[in-house]
């Protein structure tokens, strides 16, 4: 019996292989790199984009012994879209909105202060209610559209255009 016993421990150990987990990793919607090594705990909007991960155990120390990434030197890879275009790419585009839009509302309070000082000048002379020049108003109600327009090209085309790209929604933030 104890013969036994020693023969399968023995094989036990002779068929033992290096044990490794793999690891996944996936980006969610904040831009939040995440690592598991369970499939199963990756969410099911990001099981098709999670990409097996390998550990380097170059860049592991254990005890006295410094890592071997200590003495090389790092070389950091641009995270780009599916498209090929990096963050500058996607915080020039937001920026220039973002530009756009300032100029459109500086253009815009002009056009209120215009208003308000024709306001005041027929207040003062007395006279009753006169129109205001008719071409102010439209070009009130066109920055106003205008002003629209650009708020949602920032606020909802440029997010869903970045993830349909699957760019990170941190590169189009201020």
């Amino acid at each position: 019996m104890r013969r036994y016993a020693v023969v399968v421990v023995c094989i036990l150990f002779l068929s033992a292989s290096h044990a490794s987990a793999e690891f996944y990793r996936w980006v969610d919607r904040d831009g939040r790199e995440n690592f598991t090594n369970n499939p199963a705990k990756i969410p099911m909007e990001y099981r098709s984009r999670s990409l097996p991960f390998k550990t380097d155990e170059a860049r592991v120390s254990v005890g006295d012994n410094p890592s071997a990434a200590n003495k090389m030197p790092v070389s950091i890879k641009e995270n780009k879209d599916k498209y090929g275009r990096g963050e500058d790419y996607w915080h020039k585009k937001s920026s220039n909105l973002r530009l756009k839009l300032r100029d459109l509302q500086n253009e815009y309070d002009l056009v209120l202060k215009q208003l308000e000082d024709h306001d005041q000048k027929a207040k003062k002379l007395g006279s009753k209610k006169t129109k205001p020049h008719s071409s102010v108003e439209k070009k009130k109600m066109k920055l106003e559209k205008d002003i629209a327009k650009t708020r949602k090209m920032l606020e909802v085309d440029l997010p869903e255009e970045a993830r349909r790209a699957e760019a990170y929604p941190g590169w189009i933030r201020e």
